[in-house]
């Protein structure tokens, strides 16, 4: 009996179901994978070292949230640097059956659990913060304590750090490297593309990876539940309910402004576009997390869909690729900021932003179209001070009554 709770019979039956099930499916996809994960990998290793380079620029350094999106680049571009390595060693490869790729193997078992744990654990207290830093915003009284500041993004990204360690303890002393026997080259290593470095009188010394021997059942229980709930269905229930009120705080925000400017308002408040991006960030690590997150539930519940999880695994593994490489096109389409550091870092020439400041698109008429506009006003005021509609909007109350006293009205 296993610790699943089904006997070798039953096991064999469920593998072999889910197999043959799946089995059209996994066989095209694991063909697309081999070809998509290098260039995923090899892209999404350069894009996060791009964020982290644009980010760390003096113009950059500003807001406590590209810390979050530094920290999770770092974290991002490991993973994806580590599984190109682990995926490239296959079977039959020279270096396979080597006693250092089996330390390699160990270290990349726990290493690439542990770093998407603190990705994703990152992605939800960026998104707590940022909630809190917009709800404490929006009341004139509050007992929240000032979260707009280096100081609570470094506690925020610590206590990541943290619950990502307490999840994946009992993984960081699941593995052990065993020493098997010394045998011949498998057969399969003498075809194929591998075929060249062996010869039928090769002998290898055969390792492996297995549990220490006090490992029981209670102690894989413990590691799954712990796993499934801290480091899947916890944060997955986290983002969905912040991704939900950021959304509703960011069009209440734009309802709120465009009921103030008179429907005139024109381009977002940089506090919107903030939001806005790290919206997008959210959603995507819940779209390529909560597929994993349910499935690792059922599991739980029914052990048998354990096997349809590993007939899955290249799934699991494209999206968590796609999530950890799309930080940098996220960012490149929702901040002009990031746009204009990006061309001025990697000295690329960088033309004349539509964009001004606040991220508004900037109205370049002629002298002509000017006249024009002004005469069309229908403001007496707009006309006096040959202010357009949406410019009377975003004065301050004090500028517009210091020019109203000039002009002795």
């Amino acid at each position: 009996m296993s610790c699943m709770g089904l006997n070798s019979t039953e096991l064999q039956e469920a593998r072999d179901y889910f197999k043959q099930l799946l089995l059209p499916f996994t066989s095209s996809f694991t063909m697309f994978h081999n070809y998509i994960y290098v260039f995923l990998c090899v892209v999404g290793v350069f894009a996060n070292i791009s964020i982290v380079v644009v980010l760390l620029r003096p113009a950059m350094r500003k807001s406590p949230f590209n810390l979050f999106l530094v920290v999770i680049a770092v974290c991002d571009a490991s993973l994806m640097a580590t599984y190109l390595a682990y995926k490239h060693v296959e079977l039959c490869h020279p270096w396979y059956f080597s006693f250092p790729w089996a330390i390699y193997t160990k270290f990349y078992a726990i290493f690439s659990v542990f770093v998407h744990s603190c990705s994703l654990w990152l992605t939800v207290n960026m998104a707590i913060l940022r909630f809190l830093v917009l709800y404490r915003g929006s009341r004139s009284e509050t007992r929240i304590p000032q979260c707009n500041g280096f100081g609570a993004a470094f506690i925020a990204i610590g206590l990541a750090f943290a619950i990502a360690c307490i999840g994946c303890l009992p993984i960081f002393i699941r593995y052990r490297i065993i020493e098997g026997e010394v045998g011949a080259v498998p057969d399969l290593c003498l075809e194929g593309k591998y075929q060249s470095d062996w010869e039928p009188s090769d002998m290898i010394q055969f390792y492996g990876l297995s549990q220490p021997l006090w490992w029981n059942c209670d102690w894989e229980r413990i590691n799954y539940w712990m796993a499934a709930l801290i480091l899947k269905l916890i944060p997955c229930l986290l983002l969905t309910i912040f991704m939900t009120l950021l959304v509703r705080m960011l069009i209440e925000a734009r309802e709120r402004r465009s009921r103030l400017c008179g429907g005139m308002g024109n381009g977002n408040s940089q506090a919107e576009r903030t939001t806005a991006m790290l919206t997008g960030i959210v959603a995507i690590f819940l779209i390529t997390e909560l597929p994993q997150g349910i499935l690792t539930f059922a599991a739980g519940a029914s052990p048998r869909l354990t096997f349809l999880t590993l007939q899955m695994n290249n799934v699991f593994d494209l999206l968590s690729l796609i999530n950890s490489a799309v930080n940098f096109v996220l960012c490149a389409l929702m901040s002009h900021v990031f746009r204009r550091e990006f061309l001025q870092t990697f000295g690329v020439c960088c033309p004349q932003s539509s964009e001004n400041h606040s991220g508004a698109p900037i109205n370049k008429t002629s002298n002509r179209s000017k006249t024009t506009s002004f005469t069309k006003m229908d403001s007496p005021i707009a006309q006096r001070l040959n202010l357009n509609p949406t410019f009377l909007c975003s004065l301050s109350i004090r500028k517009l009554k210091k020019s109203l006293k000039i002009l002795g009205m």
